[in-house]
C-alpha cells in the first residue's frame, strides 16, 4: 500500500475509494453523510477535550479577535450543531463524515500534522443495542477497506470511575491513580514505587501539624467541616496575628481544601491494589466479567456497569467472526476526556497500532451548553492508517456510495428481541438494503405518528414473542 504521504494520483484515488466504501457500508446502517467546516471556536473543541488533544490544537486569531481553531476531530463539533437544532427528546440522528483534521506534534513537518479522518455519530440513542449494533459497525470498516487482521478491545468506563467514585478520593489522589494505570498494568512499577511517588508529590500524608484537624473534620460534611475550624481559628490566638488582610472564610476555605487534598496513604494503597487487579484481568471474556464481578461485589455502580457492558457483548458476540476479535481491556483509558462509558479500539493484529476507536460520550451534550444530558456514541478511524496497514485494495463502489434500491426500517415491541433484530439487519444488508434499527420506536402506530419526514419501502416489526410482521409500503409508487 502506499505511503500516507504520497501525494500522486494512485494515492489519491485509494484514498477516495476507501471513503467511497465507508460511506456506502455505513449508509447501508442509516448513516447520513454531513459536511462540516473546517475551523469552528476553539472552546467547541476545549470543553472536555483532555489535556493531550488540547495541546495539539492548531489555533488563531479571527478578525473579530476570536479565537477559532482548525478542527482537531469531529465529534465536539458534531454535538454543537446538533444543539443548535433544538433536538426534541425522541430524536435519533446517524451522521457519518470524512476529511481533514488537524494535530499539530512537536518535531514533526507540517504535512504530518493533519490526516483524513472517518467516523459517525449516533446522537440520541443510550440502549445497549445501541452501543452493540454502533460497535459491529465499527468492527466492520477495516475489512471492507482491506485490512485483513484486526483485534477489538473494549472496556466499560464506569466500572472504573464506579470503583474510584466509591473510594472518596481527591481529585488529585483520582487522577495519579488513573495515570498509574500503563504502569500497573505492565507492571513496569510497583505498587509500593507508585505509593512513594504520591508521597512526594504530597497526595498522600499530611503535615504532621495537621493531622488533628485531619482526625476532627473525618466523617463531617463540608458546611460542619467549615463550622469546626471557624472556632478553632478564633479559639487560637496564635493564629489570627498570620491572617494577614485574608478574610477567615477564605483562610477556611483554603485550609479545608488543603485537608481534603490529601488522601490516608493506606486508602491510596488499597484502591491501587484494587485497580492493578481489575486492569490485569485476562481470558475468555465471559470468565473475566465473572471474575471482574467477584472483586466489585461491594461496589453496586460498578456490578451494574458490568451488566451494561455483558449485555453489549452478548449482542455483538453473537456473531461468531465478532467474538473472536474482541476482548475486554480494563485499563483501556481513552485519550479524550469526554467519553464516560463503554469505549473500544481497533488495533492491527499485533494490538501495536491503533487504527481507531470510539465509544460512548452522554455527557459531552450538557459540557456543550445543553440542558439535558443526550445520550451519544461514536467511532473514528484514520484512514491513511487503515490503508497503510491494508493487504488488499479497497473495492471500487460502482454505484452511489449512498443510493440504495431498497430501505427497511426495523423495529421491536420491546428490547428482549434485540438479538433478533440484529439478526435480521444483518440478513436484510446482506440482501441489499439500508437498514435502520428504530431504537425509539416499538409499535408501527409510533411509526405512522412519529416517522413522516422518511419513507420506507419494508418496516420489520419483532413482537415481544418473537414473531415477526412484514409491512410493505406504497412509497415505491408514489
Amino acid at each position: 500500500m502506499t505511503s500516507s504521504s504520497d501525494k500522486s494520483e494512485s494515492s489519491w484515488f485509494q484514498k477516495r475509494h476507501g471513503e467511497d466504501e465507508f460511506i456506502r457500508l455505513c449508509g447501508s446502517f442509516g448513516y447520513e453523510y454531513q459536511d462540516l467546516p473546517i475551523l469552528a471556536p476553539t472552546d467547541v473543541f476545549l470543553r472536555k477535550s483532555g489535556g493531550e488533544l488540547a495541546s495539539q490544537m492548531l489555533s488563531l486569531i479571527d478578525a473579530t479577535s476570536n479565537l477559532i481553531s482548525l478542527r482537531p476531530e469531529f465529534t465536539a463539533l458534531i454535538v454543537s450543531e446538533h444543539l443548535k437544532t433544538q433536538p426534541e427528546i425522541n430524536d435519533i440522528q446517524r451522521i457519518q463524515y470524512s476529511g481533514p483534521v488537524f494535530r499539530q506534534t512537536l518535531g514533526s513537518s507540517l504535512d504530518q500534522q493533519y490526516f483524513t479522518q472517518i467516523g459517525v455519530e449516533l446522537i440520541g440513542a443510550g440502549t445497549p443495542i445501541a452501543d452493540a449494533e454502533l460497535l459491529y459497525l465499527a468492527s466492520q470498516i477495516p475489512s471492507h477497506l482491506g485490512v485483513t487482521g484486526y483485534n477489538v478491545r473494549i472496556t466499560n468506563l464506569q466500572v472504573l470511575n464506579s470503583l474510584l467514585d466509591s473510594k472518596k478520593l481527591s481529585d488529585r489522589a483520582r487522577n495519579f491513580i488513573i495515570s498509574s494505570i500503563p504502569e500497573l498494568q505492565s507492571q513496569s512499577t510497583s505498587i509500593s514505587q507508585l505509593l512513594t511517588q504520591a508521597q512526594d508529590t504530597h497526595i498522600v500524608g499530611l503535615n504532621p501539624s495537621n493531622d488533628h484537624l485531619q482526625i476532627a473534620i473525618a466523617g463531617l460534611q463540608d458546611e460542619q467541616a467549615k463550622e469546626m475550624l471557624h472556632g478553632f481559628l478564633e479559639w487560637s490566638e496564635g493564629l489570627a496575628p498570620n491572617l494577614g488582610q485574608r478574610a477567615a472564610d477564605d483562610v477556611v476555605e483554603r485550609l479545608l481544601r488543603k485537608l481534603r487534598s490529601n488522601d490516608e496513604k493506606e486508602k491510596v494503597h488499597e484502591t491501587l491494589v484494587e485497580v492493578s487487579k481489575l486492569v490485569n484481568l485476562e481470558g475468555d471474556n465471559e470468565e473475566v466479567l465473572d471474575t471482574a464481578e467477584s472483586l466489585l461485589e461491594t461496589c453496586p455502580a460498578a456490578t451494574a456497569a458490568l451488566q451494561s457492558m455483558r449485555s453489549v457483548l452478548n449482542l455483538v458476540t453473537d456473531d461468531p467472526n465478532m467474538s473472536s476479535k474482541i476482548s475486554i481491556d480494563f485499563g483501556l483509558i481513552k485519550g479524550i476526556a469526554y467519553y464516560d462509558g463503554i469505549v473500544f479500539d481497533i488495533t492491527d493484529s499485533s494490538g501495536g497500532k491503533i487504527l481507531g476507536g470510539g465509544g460512548r460520550y452522554d455527557a459531552l451534550s450538557t459540557d456543550l451548553g445543553s440542558e439535558r444530558e443526550i445520550p451519544s456514541a461514536g467511532f473514528a478511524y484514520n484512514l491513511d492508517a487503515l490503508l497503510k496497514s491494508a493487504v488488499t485494495e479497497p473495492p471500487n463502489v460502482a454505484v452511489h456510495p449512498n443510493h440504495w434500491d431498497s430501505s427497511t426500517l426495523l423495529i421491536t415491541e420491546d428490547d428482549s428481541q434485540d438479538l433478533l433484530a440484529l439478526q435480521l439487519s444483518r440478513e436484510y444488508r446482506e440482501a441489499g438494503h439500508r437498514v435502520v434499527i428504530g431504537f425509539q420506536y416499538h409499535s408501527l402506530a409510533e411509526v405512522v405518528t412519529e416517522c413522516q419526514d422518511e419513507f420506507w419501502e419494508n418496516i420489520v416489526f419483532v413482537s415481544a414473542t418473537g414473531n415477526t410482521e412484514v409491512h410493505k409500503t406504497d412509497v415505491a409508487n408514489t
